[in-house]
């Protein structure tokens, strides 16, 4: 009994799992799914329409040809009206929801209209019996879950069979039973194409969201300073254009500092290499500490790092991260830590400030060697020569 409710319970799996196209147990996949399916249904839904609007038109020239009357020509119009309707709202929708409702109302309503032909003309025409046949059929090019494909099949089955069914004596019986078979046949074929697809669709899914995500843990690692967690050179490069940018269009001003931590040797001497990498790391988290999402902190190698950022007071920032260091040596019950202080060289660019990359990494460079002059008069303290430039001057003044 045990062995066969296990049997059992890998094919109810599978059914559950294709229930909703974007159901995954992880909610980051489910959210990503989502994101990803509104442009699959949307491409969908625009071939829905193309093909319905092609089948409707070529319809009416069918009922031309076999001159059926007027009711059939215009009821054939007025849903490819619905189905242009449908295919120019697609492209303003994000929604998915909103999307599949639009689908199956194209579906639905369609199916209604036949219904509505058959009873005016007292009986099923073979090319309307052909036409509830295909509307089945092209419910597999919308991207739904076995929900929706249900649904929209259930819709659709049983406006036809309640709507022939309260005037069976107006259609002939042989005429009706056919009508069940082609629609419970052609329902049965397009559940199971649905449920193909979707099941081919969440493992593509699946193995899209695991490769994205592979690449930005990549793309993390290659611009991460593994021991302080600081970006490194590389990200520095890419995106100190972008981010500028963005503070100039903003009408911010920006910062970028070099950093050195006077005196590093003496830790690495005096207690280790272990310790001085401790010493690293706090700086590099008390740092990204107070710059939070308003800048970056880059290991420039070895005890030196930049910061490129945005604040009001960048003096008290780094004051915040000179007693960081203080609180690391308490923590770790360093006795006799050699009073550890930094020297920073930092450029404050205004807005209208038109100056390079190249360039204030120059300047900051100079600032940073004036101010490592003067660690030997006071060490252990911030050392901080700041220049802030004027217009689009590059000198800058220096206070």
């Amino acid at each position: 009994m045990i062995e066969l409710i296990g049997r059992l319970s890998g094919p109810l799996h599978d059914v559950a799992g294709l229930w909703s196209i974007t159901g995954f147990g992880a909610a980051e996949l489910s959210r990503y799914a989502r994101r990803e399916m509104v442009a699959e249904t949307r491409k969908g839904l625009t071939g829905l329409c193309l093909v319905a609007l092609t089948l409707l038109l070529s319809e009416a020239v069918l009922f031309v040809a076999l001159g059926l009357s007027e009711p059939y020509r215009y009821t054939v119009l007025l849903l490819a009206a619905l189905a242009f309707h449908v295919l120019l709202s697609v492209r303003a929708i994000d929604d998915l929801r909103t999307l599949q409702v639009l689908g199956m109302t194209l579906l639905v309503v369609s199916a209604m209209a036949f219904a509505l032909l058959a009873h005016r003309s007292g009986g099923f025409e073979p090319v309307l019996l052909a036409s509830v046949a295909l509307l089945f059929m092209v419910i597999p090019m919308v991207p739904w879950g076995l929900r929706e494909a249900l649904l929209v099949s259930a819709l659709i089955y049983g406006l036809v069979t309640f709507s022939v069914g309260g005037g069976a004596a107006a259609f002939n019986a042989a005429t009706l039973l056919v009508l069940q078979f082609v629609m419970v046949a052609a329902s049965l074929i397009s559940v199971a194409l649905v449920a193909r697809n979707a099941s081919l669709r969440k493992s593509d899914l699946r193995a899209r969201h695991a490769l994205e995500a592979a690449n930005t843990r990549m793309r993390v690692l290659s611009n991460q300073d593994p021991l302080t967690g600081a970006w490194n050179r590389r990200y520095l490069k890419d995106h100190f254009p972008r981010c500028t940018a963005a503070w100039r269009a903003a009408g911010r001003d920006y910062h970028f500092a070099f950093i050195d931590i006077d005196d590093f040797k003496q830790v690495n001497d005096r207690y280790g290499h272990d310790a001085g990498d401790a010493v690293l790391v706090r700086l590099s988290e008390s740092l990204r500490a107070q710059l939070g999402a308003e800048g970056g902190v880059v290991r420039m190698g070895g005890d030196e790092f930049a910061l490129l950022f945005t604040a009001e007071q960048p003096e008290s920032l780094l004051r915040c991260a000179l007693d960081g260091l203080a609180d690391c040596a308490q923590a770790k019950d360093w006795r006799d830590f050699p009073v550890v202080g930094l020297s920073v060289g930092l450029i404050s660019v205004p807005p209208k400030a038109v100056i390079g990359q190249r360039e204030v990494y120059a300047l900051a460079d100079e600032a940073l060697y004036e101010a490592k002059a003067c660690k030997a008069a006071s060490p252990g303290q911030l050392h901080l020569v700041i220049r802030r430039l004027t217009g689009a001057d590059p000198t800058g003044e220096t206070p």
